[in-house]
C-alpha cells in the first residue's frame, strides 16, 4: 500500500474532440460539476471500464493542438501557471526550505520507462487511477496488484532515484487536492464515514492505531466507530512524531514530493482531472491513457458537502488543521476555507 476552488472554464465542445465518443459523453454529462471540489469520492472500488483510448476503439481523432488550438493554448498555459506559481511561492523562502519542505516518500513515486514520466503519485488524491494508467502503458490490463513494475524505487536504486527526482532527465508529474477533501475522503473510506463497524482485516490498522493514539481500549473484533472530530485529533497526533511517520493518506503532499526542489512540469489537480489528462496524454502521446476513468468513486451522493464535516469544530482542531496543511494550501493555490482564516 503506498505509504479548486475554481478551476479554468472553457469550451467542453472544443475539447471533446481527442476523445473517444465514451469520453466525450462523459465530459458532457459532467461539464456542470468541474467548478467544484470533489467531495463524496473513494468509498467504493469501481472496476475500469473496458477499452479506453483510440487505439482500443480503431478511431483516429484529430489532435487538439490542430482542432483547437484556443483551447490547447489555455490548457497548456494552466500548467504553466500552476508550475510558475509553485516556483514563485518555493522562492519565497530564499533557500531556506523548512525542514518539511525537505522530507519526502520514495514509495509515492512511480515511473513509466516507456513515456519518461515520474510521478509523485498521493494517495487520495487519484493514486488509484494512475496505477491502472500506469499498468496499461506495460499492456497489463490494469490489475492494482502489478506494482513492482511501475514503483520506481522498486525499478532502481534509491541514490538513482534522487537524482532522477532532482535533476534527471524525465518528464515529472505530480497530483495534487484539496487538503480539505483529501481528509475527509481519507476519512470516509478509512474509517468507514463514522459509521459504528467491525472493521475488515484491510482496515484494522487504521482502526486500531487510531484508538491508540486517542488513548482508547482497542479489542479486535468488536464495533467501534471514530467521529470526524476524533479522525482529525489521531491526525495531529500522529503528526506529532513526525510527518515522515504519518499514514500516506493524509499526510500533507508538500512532506512527500519534495515540490521545491523537483521541478514538476504537470501539476495534476483532482478536481480538473479528465481536462489535465486529456492535455497530458496529448502532449506525451500516451496511447494507453483513459482520461474519463475514475477509480474509488462513490456515485452515491451524501448530502453534506466536505465543508459541513469541518464547520462548528473546536478552535483549537481546527487550527493544527491549517498549520499542519498550510504549505498544501498555499504551494498548490488552494483556497482557505473561511472557517480556517485568522485562526492560530
Amino acid at each position: 500500500m503506498l505509504c479548486r476552488r475554481l478551476p479554468l472554464f472553457f469550451s467542453f465542445l472544443s475539447l471533446i474532440v481527442v476523445l473517444t465518443a465514451r469520453e466525450a459523453i462523459f465530459l458532457l454529462g459532467n461539464k456542470n460539476s468541474i467548478s467544484k471540489r470533489d467531495e463524496n469520492n473513494d468509498i467504493q472500488v469501481l472496476s475500469p471500464t473496458g477499452g479506453s483510448d483510440d487505439a482500443d476503439n480503431g478511431q483516429t481523432n484529430a489532435p487538439l493542438h490542430t482542432v483547437n488550438p484556443l483551447v490547447y493554448g489555455e490548457l497548456a498555459a494552466r500548467f504553466s501557471n500552476r508550475s510558475e506559481y509553485l516556483r514563485a511561492k518555493c522562492a519565497e523562502f530564499q533557500g531556506n526550505l523548512p525542514g518539511r519542505l525537505r522530507t519526502w516518500l520514495p514509495q509515492a513515486l512511480y515511473y513509466s520507462q516507456k513515456y519518461n514520466i515520474l510521478g509523485c503519485l498521493i494517495a487520495k488524491a487519484g493514486v488509484t487511477t494512475w496505477k491502472v494508467h500506469l499498468n496499461r502503458m506495460l499492456g497489463r490490463d490494469g490489475n492494482l496488484e502489478n506494482t513492482d513494475d511501475i514503483k520506481a524505487i522498486k525499478m532502481m536504486p534509491l541514490s538513482k532515484l534522487t537524482r532522477l527526482v532532482i535533476a534527471g532527465d524525465v518528464t515529472r508529474v505530480i497530483n495534487v487536492r484539496h487538503p480539505i477533501d483529501r481528509l475527509v475522503s481519507a476519512y470516509k473510506n478509512k474509517f468507514y464515514n463514522g459509521q459504528p463497524t467491525i472493521p475488515g482485516e484491510k482496515f484494522t490498522n487504521f482502526f486500531q492505531k487510531a484508538q491508540k493514539l486517542l488513548g482508547r481500549p482497542w479489542q479486535r473484533g468488536t464495533a467501534t466507530s471514530i467521529s470526524f472530530p476524533e479522525f482529525l485529533q489521531y491526525v495531529l497526533e500522529e503528526s506529532k512524531s513526525g510527518l515522515s511517520t504519518m499514514n500516506c493518506h493524509w499526510r500533507p503532499i508538500h512532506s512527500v514530493c519534495l515540490p521545491c526542489t523537483a521541478k514538476y512540469k504537470y501539476i495534476m489537480k483532482l478536481e480538473t482531472i479528465e481536462e489535465d489528462l486529456a492535455f497530458l496524454k496529448e502532449e506525451l502521446d500516451i496511447r494507453e491513457m483513459n482520461v474519463t476513468l475514475k477509480m474509488n468513486v462513490n456515485k452515491k451522493q451524501e448530502g453534506r458537502t466536505s465543508d459541513d464535516y469541518f464547520r462548528g469544530l473546536p478552535v483549537d482542531l481546527l487550527a493544527g488543521v491549517r498549520r499542519l496543511y498550510e504549505y498544501d494550501f498555499t504551494l498548490f493555490d488552494y483556497a482557505i476555507p473561511d472557517y480556517l482564516e485568522n485562526i492560530g
